[in-house]
């Protein structure tokens, strides 16, 4: 495989090593502080570009993906709230974009048993839920989109939870249809993940610990096998359920 990197920060530096690991060739780096500009992609020849950039830039880089008919693994975060406007890009294009906001495979299965378990302790009133995150002080989001997708996950498929709240509750207690997502950023902390079930007897904790960052440039980069022959807009959710 012929991949193009675009944006060179930490995790754009890890494919870049698991990618040469795999005996694919890096053949371009894309990264508009280093002089490199996503036009140059014009004079390369590649199969796949996978993306760890920024949301700032995201969106034109994939009117541009679009427009030249490339594949793209992206795995930028916080420009979810456009997505209609991508898959119209690419409607008539013979390009196939594959997003996620975690390329972790684990954290995929993770969200699996969060969905599930919250399907059946919606049965259960006796049991609130909560999700807490833990993160790294370098991390620029707080909460992350990670947690976000969390508190998604369960309110679609909890009838009695309805609005997500991340903010601080001064002087008011947390309402019944209300999902609180908290955060907490400290140092060397690896990112860690929490959904608790709680009644009056016990606690029941989802939990999930990443320890290193590699495993999102390495599904990153098996996931294009899996695009490589598609055209149109897929998630990891439609990644992950060939996998099942």
């Amino acid at each position: 495989m012929k991949v193009a990197i675009v944006w060179y920060g930490r995790m754009g530096q890890l494919v870049e090593q698991h990618a040469k690991n795999r005996d694919h060739e890096v053949v371009a780096v894309i990264d508009p502080t280093e002089g490199t500009y996503k036009e140059d992609l014009l004079n390369v020849k590649f199969d796949v570009i996978i993306e760890f950039s920024v949301p700032q830039v995201a969106m034109e880089n994939m009117k541009f993906y679009a427009q030249h008919d490339m594949k793209v693994v992206m795995a930028t975060t916080w420009w979810y709230d456009k997505v209609e406007d991508v898959k119209e890009l690419f409607k008539n294009s013979k390009w196939a974009i594959l997003w996620s906001g975690n390329f972790s495979l684990w954290v995929n299965l993770y969200w699996k048993m969060v969905e599930n378990a919250a399907k059946i302790m919606d049965k259960f009133p006796v049991y609130d839920v909560f999700a807490h995150e833990f993160h790294h002080n370098k991390k620029e989001d707080s909460p992350s989109w990670t947690l976000i997708h969390t508190g998604n996950i369960i309110i679609e498929n909890m009838e009695r939870k309805e609005a997500i709240v991340t903010r601080t509750l001064d002087w008011r207690a947390i309402r019944p249809e209300e999902l609180h997502l908290t955060s907490t950023r400290g140092w060397h902390i690896p990112g860690t993940h929490s959904v608790f079930f709680d009644s009056p007897f016990d606690t029941i904790e989802i939990k999930h610990t990443a320890r290193a960052r590699d495993g999102f440039a390495i599904w990153a980069i098996v996931s294009w096998k899996w695009l490589k022959d598609k055209t149109g807009y897929y998630e990891m959710k439609d990644f992950m359920a060939d996998l099942a």
